[in-house]
This record gives structure tokens, sequence and C-alpha cells, in this order.
């Protein structure tokens, strides 16, 4: 029996949808497209398009729709239940209007939250790319720093543009703040920057020429890149372990490539969050002095152990470029970072920066001078310190399975999820956005497309309640074989 009213209709005791077909290939067999909801039992008394949205609407209620979750697209949907395309998209409509799904452009359809209910995000999708400090009220830190600054410091020298490494008294507040049992910097050997990205570029400007070889771990910074792009600079590989640099083959790579610069990043790197022991910073110390080599120091993670790690520029003062940063306690948008060089580097560093940027902002650095000497600034890492190893705790307990650090005290604001081979990194890079969680995208901290074992997820720019709930849509999609994911538009 066949009818053309596009209704369903009750045959003996059972729903039967009229005029529904089977999506077949050409080859006349059925599509085996996995779709990630189709309706239940369908009301017969409603017209195809809102029966569609009273199932959507129990599914939502009864808990095998949770928010945020994509919907077929239209075509694939009404190819699936063999209805007209204007169908669906009547259905998806009216969902719309009712507040039960919205829709992304150039993303799909997801599942809304309830209208009298928060947010899930305010920035939807959710943003595990971006590796901010997690929310511990630093901004209403700043915001204080920056009101009793300007209340009682003197402001003449808030915007000085006489001093190209930063203001005397800045370097001295500093200089300590940044120093270990043993790495001592001294403030004449300090050059305040704006953030450390421009320190990261300082420091290429004066150790290397055009051309020049730099060795790097074979999963690197994903901002350096681009700077050494610039600079027209050769990047070679040195491998890494469960610690980070291996010595030897750092070793080895300086002997055959004659490169006499190296870029590391020994506490928290980016984007494994490995940190090196005591012993292998020794190691890769002896390396670089045995190679008359340089080193540049990436330390911007450093300030969150609890227990500092020593530097490596503490043993090796001479050849080291140190860079630390503030911005990774704040906002990224406070551009406040610090450069120790070696003294013989020092008035080419100067150079430098007066030449590209002049100076950096004083008032950021008075803040800063503020923050520290007043104790607000080490409150601030301590709560973020706790809040880092808190959210760290939330996706060990989600992802049980995935190698743990080396040093496991030492929470920073990403991890690296191992990947099994079930899926690649595209894989999960694409599935994952087709469900409103963005990840580091693959292959940003490689060189010549290297496939990655892994991804970088970022933990602090989730809201913290919304950190779970994430984690385990991001672990479903992880653990299903990646044909079950695909979606035909």
């Amino acid at each position: 029996m066949e009818e053309k009213s596009g209704r369903l209709r009750r045959v003996g005791g059972k729903n039967h949808l009229i005029g529904a077909r089977t999506q077949k290939s050409k080859r006349g067999r059925r599509s085996t497209v996995a779709l990630e909801w189709v309706p239940g039992k369908l009301d017969p008394d409603l017209p195809l398009s809102l029966a569609l949205v009273k199932s959507l609407e129990e599914s939502i209620q009864n808990g095998s729709l949770a928010v945020g979750t994509p919907l077929p697209p239209h075509r694939t949907l009404a190819n699936h239940l063999g209805w007209s395309l204007s169908t669906v998209s009547k259905a998806y409509r009216e969902a719309s209007i009712r507040g039960i799904v919205s829709g992304r452009v150039g993303q799909g359809t997801f599942v809304a939250r309830p209208r009298n209910e928060e947010p899930v995000h305010p920035n939807l999708p959710v943003r595990l790319d971006i590796n901010l400090a997690p929310d511990v009220g630093q901004r209403d830190v700043l915001l204080n720093g920056l009101s009793q600054t300007t209340s009682n410091a003197d402001k003449r020298d808030f915007f000085a543009y006489d001093a190209s490494h930063g203001l005397a008294r800045h370097r001295d507040v500093l200089a300590q703040w940044i120093s270990t049992p043993h790495f001592r910097p001294s403030p004449d050997n300090l050059l305040l920057v704006n953030g450390a990205q421009h320190g990261l570029d300082l420091a290429l400007s004066i150790v290397c020429k055009p051309g020049s070889t730099v060795i790097v771990e074979e999963l690197t910074y994903v901002g350096f890149k681009p700077a050494a792009s610039l600079r027209e600079l050769s990047l070679v590989t040195a491998a890494m372990d469960e610690e980070g640099l291996v010595p030897e083959d750092l070793d080895q790579k300086l002997e055959a490539t004659g490169a006499k610069v190296v870029y590391a990043m020994p506490t928290l790197h980016s984007p494994t969050a490995r940190t090196m022991s005591t012993d292998r910073r020794r190691a890769i110390a002896a390396v670089i002095a045995r190679r008359d080599a340089l080193l540049i120091e990436d330390d911007v993670y450093g300030f969150l152990p609890q227990n500092k790690q020593e530097p490596i520029a503490g043993l090796l003062p001479d050849r080291t470029v140190y860079l630390a940063s503030l911005s990774k306690i704040f906002e990224l948008g406070y551009r406040a970072g610090i450069v120790t060089v070696p003294p013989a580097l020092l008035k080419t560093a100067q150079l430098a920066m007066r030449g590209g940027a002049w100076s950096a902002t004083p008032l950021l650095f008075e803040v800063a001078s503020h923050l520290i000497e007043s104790g607000a600034l080490q409150s601030t890492i301590d709560d973020l310190r706790r809040e880092a190893h808190r959210r760290f705790e939330i996706f060990r307990e989600v992802f049980p399975n995935n190698p743990a650090p080396t040093q496991r005290e030492v929470s920073g604001y990403h991890v690296w999820l191992a990947l099994d081979g079930r899926q690649s990194a595209e894989d999960v890079f694409y599935n994952a956005r087709k469900h409103g969680i963005l990840v580091t995208p693959p292959g940003s901290a490689t060189l010549l497309g290297t496939p990655e074992n892994g991804i970088r997820l970022c933990l602090g720019a989730c809201r913290g309640e919304d950190l779970r709930r994430t984690l385990l849509a991001l672990k479903q999609v992880v653990e299903r074989p990646s044909q079950l994911l695909l979606s035909v538009v």
C-alpha cells in the first residue's frame, strides 16, 4: 500500500511510515552512512516535519541527545528517511524557532541548551586549541593592581621612551622574580620585551644569520616555526623521549649539521607537556658546551611547578638566551616578557630592541612590579597551580590509560593526548570539530608534515564546569573508529 500524504498510518497495531524509502547506492545496496541521530517513534497524528520535531524533543528530554551534539545535515537525514529535503529543512527551522537546536554557519546544526539555562560556553565551540591560563580571578587582580599603581606611583615614567631595555627598577624586581638558587641573572643583562614571542624573535635576531641552522625538538612550539621562517632559518629536529630532548641525538645533530644554535622548552614543553629532570638538563648543557653552541631556552611555563625547575641557563649563563613571560599568568593580551642575554650579546640585543620596538610599555612592568612586591602575583600563581593540577586530574580520570608525564607533579595548562592508532591526529581534529570541540591542528608542531601520534589539548580556556563533559565527549570521538564518524553532506 502506498500513500502520498506523507503521514504515518497505524496498520495492524504498528506505525508505518508511508512514502519513506530506504536510501540505496547506485548498486542498490542499503547505505551504511552513520548518523549522529535518527528519529525514533514518530507521532502518526502529526505532519512529518512536526513529528520529527517532537521526536527530537523527546530524544533531548530522555538524555539520548546531549547539548552540543551535532545533528545530521538536512540532505543526509532526508536521504536516510526517504523524505523530501524541504520537509527536513522545515523541521529543523521549527526546532530552531523553539530554541532546541541552533545553527552555526559552516559547521551545521547542534542541540541547543534550553533557553532558561545558562549557555554551555560563552563562545561555542569549546576551545581546547588555545593555551590560556584558567580563570582564577587574575583579571580582577590585574585591574586592582593597575588601579593601585596609577593611584600611588610616579606617573611620569608610565610611558617612558628612553630605555630600550626597560627601566632599571623594573629589571631589578623581575630579575629577582625569575631567579632560582642556581640561576641569578644580573638586572643589567635583562631586556623587558613585548611578550615572549617578541623575545623569541629578538633572540633569533642576535644569535642567527639568515640561512643558519637551528636544532629543535622533533615536536616544537608552534610559534617558533613562523619566526624561524621569516628569518629563512633551516630547522633540524632532534629526537625526544618521555623527558623531552634526547642528549645523544642532539649531539649527533649538532655534529652532522654544524649548527650552533639550539631552541628548547625544558619545562612543560609545548605541545607535549614533558618536563626535563635535573640530570637531563645537565646532560643537555654538557652537549651544548662541548659543541660550542648557544641555547635559546623558552621557560614561559617555568613559574608553574611548585618547586621551580632550575633553568639550563643557570648551567650555561654565557651560552643561553633565556625567555620568561607574564602573559601566561594574566591574559595573552598582557604583552610583558623578559629576556636574559649573555654579557657578550647585550649590546647587540639592546640595538635589536631599539631597532625593532624601541621599548616595551613601562606601565605593564610597573603593574607587574607592584604585584610582585605586594605578594598578589605569587598568590595568583598559587591559585593557578592548584587549578591547573585539578584540571590535569580531570583529564587523567577521563583518559586513565594515557601515558603519564615522568614528573606528574608538574601540571600545566596543556596535556598531550596520545593516540593508539585507531584514528590519526587529522581524524581526531576534524571529527572533534564536528562535535563542537576545537583541538590543536595536527602538523602545527612538526616539520615537513611528519605525522603526529597525539594531539595537544589546552585545558585552560574551557570553563571548569564544562571540562569533564567536554573531555568525555572527546573521548567518544577518539575511541570510535574513524569510519563511524564520517558524515555525508
